[in-house]
């Protein structure tokens, strides 16, 4: 089952993900929230695929898809949405839990961060490319912080490359 997008809005404003009420707002709370949605929606897609039909490009902190931008700008209803909040969303417990696991308590620099590794892994050919291109271009985080984030996507089996898993098979017969 694929959760449907207002109600993955819901989903994540009833669990203290986002604050719908901030999403619009012209300061930092409503860039972080933005900045939130844009990779929860990223992270669902490729993490968990629940399609929501967003493409995504590289941007300045992260992965960014300008048509999900042009939705919440032009035609999210926060009245509507507000006054319509439903419990959906909970109909799919296998991926809300799931979700939750995974990202419930994370920073939204956390969330750039492993967006991005993620997002590397569609164009890297392997490990280390992904670690130097995401090293260049988050350059504002340290190393060992990208490291510690790629380790626990790693862990979470939400990266890999082909590569790592036929070379742990080769070395299991000896």
């Amino acid at each position: 089952m694929n959760m449907k997008f207002q109600d993955f809005i819901c989903f994540l404003n009833d669990n203290k993900m986002i604050n719908i009420h901030n999403l619009m707002k012209d300061d930092e709370n409503g860039i972080i929230n933005r900045l939130k949605l844009q990779k929860y929606v990223f992270l669902a897609q490729t993490s968990l695929q629940n399609n929501f039909g967003y493409e995504y490009n590289i941007y300045r902190n992260g992965p960014y898809s300008p048509e999900l931008a042009n939705y919440y700008y032009e035609e999210l209803d926060l009245n509507g949405i507000s006054s319509d909040i439903n419990e959906k969303w909970k109909d799919d417990p296998v991926f809300t839990d799931r979700f939750l696991t995974l990202f419930k308590d994370k920073e939204a620099e956390w969330l750039e961060v492993a967006a991005t590794l993620i997002d590397s892994t569609n164009y890297c050919e392997n490990e280390e490319e992904s670690l130097n291109k995401v090293y260049a271009i988050k350059s504002k985080f340290s190393r060992g912080y990208v490291d510690d984030i790629w380790n626990e996507l790693k862990d979470k089996n939400l990266v890999h490359y082909e590569s790592d898993s036929k070379s742990k098979s080769f070395l299991s017969i000896f």
